[in-house]
């Protein structure tokens, strides 16, 4: 059995399969182009809702940045606020110690006058 294709011998085989090939053209061309235009916008569709999704996903992430930004913004204002606290304390302190110091320097300075003033002190 010889499976290669046949040269039609004769003009009239020619034709006929000239007239088939036509015939099959005729009868496949049209549904092959509307496939391939269903095809272009088919892909067309598929590039825009690609598009949108890209959007609304880049959309979420900004979304969650904000929400990630909203907390490190609160948590900016709260250490702010502990910060103000703990300096008012220091300020505080500050002043306590200041005031003990003063004290203790005049207590010191009254101790010394009146060790001064005691009989049988020596100056020295």
């Amino acid at each position: 059995m010889d499976n290669s294709v046949e040269v039609p011998s004769t003009e009239e085989e020619a034709k006929t399969v000239k007239l088939l090939a036509k015939g099959i053209m005729e009868m496949y061309e049209p549904p092959l182009t509307t496939i391939n235009t269903h095809l272009k916008e088919l892909t067309e569709k598929q590039d825009a809702v690609q598009g949108m999704l890209a959007s609304e996903r880049r959309k979420l992430e900004d979304l969650q940045n904000d929400v990630m930004l909203d907390a490190l913004l609160a948590d900016i204002a709260t250490n702010k606020e502990k910060l103000v606290t703990i300096s008012n304390a220091m300020m505080s302190l500050h002043k306590r110690v200041q005031s003990l110091q003063t004290r203790a320097a005049n207590v010191e300075k009254a101790a010394k006058i009146k060790a001064a003033n005691k009989p049988g002190a020596s100056c020295s």
